[in-house]
């Protein structure tokens, strides 16, 4: 046997040792697997192995083919970006830069609010400030505000200036974007695997969580918005007042408006129980039935907030679950980034015996009474609830001020959960249609090509062999598509089979040596199998480009598939045909 065949024969056997190597973990079982990640684990944090460690455990790849939603069952969430509350709130938070603008550049100005209900700013001007002073004011710092026309507003001139619909358009496309990438930073802190993540039409996104079954927790953790800030109390406002006005409030109007917290706090302003620099928050606390109620202890709950807030969520540098030492209960601990603990620093040395409100996604959280300057931390208490729901509470909170706040609020549209048996049922008709499958094309290949065709089979599981390999190796998800994207790529391996037997068929044909008619055959049908697989290869990568879901799973093992085509189709089969027919003077093909 010459040396050349010998090194061909060595690395199609060490090709074939190697995949069933890193496929071990895969059929070894749940434990294997746990114990595997638990090692790598230890050795990515250096940490010495626990002595109890199989040595099979030190030697295995921590590899594994994931399986999809449609295959193990699990969560699948369809949730919807309210992108307009993200211009209003942009709107919001211009205020502040355009005081400080105006001041920078000497234009006085009485007041900036922002018009309710509109994208939209109001600015009073100060003394001797004229329309075309504040005009210049905008369009040399916010140039996609648009003066429309003033109106008086408690007897005082407002000049309205509106947001463009083009820097509108830009903030909605850009709120669903960033939710996106939120909710995807969210998902990789909770250690779910493989997780699929898509944009659903202009304001949607598609989440599925493989092996997930708690609705609750999983929208708990990836759907809340996380708008957290810190707002002063308003010491001054009447209390008296203010529980006379939600009295009213709740006479008047129908229960959904006063269900609606903004709604009663715009209806109090209009009112004059609050004035416009006011605003109305409220505390909440789970009934027994789990759902949020609100707080109505008039010295607690509802409070009447400055329109500003000191902090928000974006100055917090990180967020971790603590622990009481006295009676046990969670809380979560705030560290600031500088510029946020200077300030915090600055305004509760500022405001020693009086409140300031920690708000999270206009809730209540707490109202604590500042004793002293507070230099950098704060802590956010879980409530009266058991210890389990505080420690949950506490996660969740930590993990989403973490990975930072949504853009805008989000909704969920639709929630399903898959049961296991469903994905079982999926796995076995699946696996049962390809295996049907593939079976008929070998008994096609065997027959009809013969010798040849038998040991074209042999390649073809091979190639089965290797598709599986790389996506353990790549940690690609194998979906029900995807199955049937292994399926396709047997079939198109047994057509490179096809080309290389029929041009070594044309060779024999005319008197050739067996030798010389498998080398020339498989020179003359490399074209022939590179184009058609390169063409696949297109396809494959336009499929997993634009689409999601199922359609990218079967785009992966495609692609995949073309790979481990050309190396099986031609390499190996070349290989073991060449072994196949060493010493043979005739050959049956």
């Amino acid at each position: 046997m010459e040396s050349g065949l010998i090194a061909r024969l060595v690395i199609v056997a060490a090709s074939v040792v190697l995949a069933v190597w890193i496929l071990i973990p895969t059929f070894a079982g749940e434990q294997v697997q746990a114990e595997i990640e638990a090692y790598a684990a230890r050795d990515a944090e250096d940490e010495a192995p626990a002595e109890a460690t199989p040595w099979y455990v030190r030697v295995l790849p921590n590899a594994k083919v994931n399986r999809g939603l449609d295959l193990q069952g699990g969560i699948d969430l369809t949730l919807e970006v309210q992108t307009q509350e993200a211009v209003l709130a942009t709107v919001q938070r211009d205020i502040t830069p355009l005081k400080q603008a105006a001041a920078r550049q000497g234009v006085a100005l009485a007041d900036v609010r922002r018009e309710r209900g509109r994208a939209a700013l109001l600015v009073a001007p100060g003394p001797n400030v004229t329309l075309e002073q504040v005009r210049t004011l905008l369009s040399s710092s916010f140039r996609y505000y648009a003066y429309v026309h003033s109106e008086d507003v408690e007897g005082r001139t407002y000049f309205l200036f509106e947001m463009s619909e083009d820097e509108a358009a830009r903030i909605r496309a850009q709120s669903v974007e960033q939710a996106l990438e939120t909710i995807r930073n969210r998902i990789d802190g909770t250690g779910v695997k493989e997780p699929n993540i898509a944009r659903k039409g202009e304001t949607g996104i598609d989440v599925q969580l493989p092996g997930e079954s708690d609705i609750g927790t999983a929208v708990a953790a990836i759907g809340t918005t996380a708008r957290l800030e810190f707002i002063l109390v308003d010491e001054e406002a009447d209390v008296q007042k203010l529980e006379s006005g939600v009295k009213a409030a709740k006479a008047e109007l129908s229960p959904e408006e006063f269900a609606d917290d903004r709604r009663v706090s715009e209806w109090l302003q209009d009112k004059n129980y609050l004035t416009l620099q006011q605003h109305l928050f409220w505390e909440y606390e789970k009934d027994e039935d789990g759902k949020e109620v609100r707080i109505e202890d008039y010295q607690q709950s509802p409070l009447a907030l400055k329109d500003v807030a000191i902090l928000t969520g974006d100055d917090v540098n990180d967020a971790q679950v603590s622990t009481s030492g006295q009676d046990g209960s969670y809380y979560v601990q705030l560290e600031f980034k500088p510029r946020g603990a200077a300030i915090f620093a600055d305004v509760t040395g500022a405001n020693v015996n009086k409140r300031f409100a920690i708000v999270l996604d206009a809730h209540i959280r707490s109202a604590p009474v500042i004793r002293q300057r507070i230099d950098g931390v704060a802590s956010i208490s879980m409530g009266s609830s058991s210890l389990d729901d505080q420690f949950k509470q506490a996660a969740n909170l930590a993990l989403v001020l973490r990975s930072g706040a949504l853009p805008a609020p989000v909704s969920v549209g639709e929630s399903r959960l898959v049961k296991a048996s469903l994905g079982e049922t999926a796995i076995r008709e699946g696996v049962a249609a390809a295996l049907g499958g593939i079976f008929l094309v070998l008994l096609f290949s065997g027959v009809y090509y013969r010798r040849s065709g038998l040991v074209g089979n042999v390649v073809l599981a091979f190639n089965g062999l290797f598709v599986v390999a790389l996506l353990a190796v790549v940690g690609a998800t194998l979906t029900l598509p995807g199955i049937c994207g292994i399926a396709l790529t047997i079939g198109m391996a047994v057509d490179c089979n096809i080309l290389v037997f029929e041009r070594i068929r044309e060779e024999l044909r005319e008197g050739k040596a067996i030798r010389q008619a498998i080398d020339v055959g498989f020179d003359r049908a490399w074209m022939a199998v590179f184009d058609s697989n390169l063409t696949t290869l297109i396809a494959g990568i336009v499929l997993y480009t634009y689409g999601t879901g199922p359609i990218r799973g079967f785009a992966v093992t495609l692609m995949l598939g073309i790979f481990t085509t050309l190396y099986s189709g031609v390499f190996v089969s070349r290989t073991l045909l060449e072994l196949a027919n060493r010493n043979r003077r005739s050959m049956s093909i």
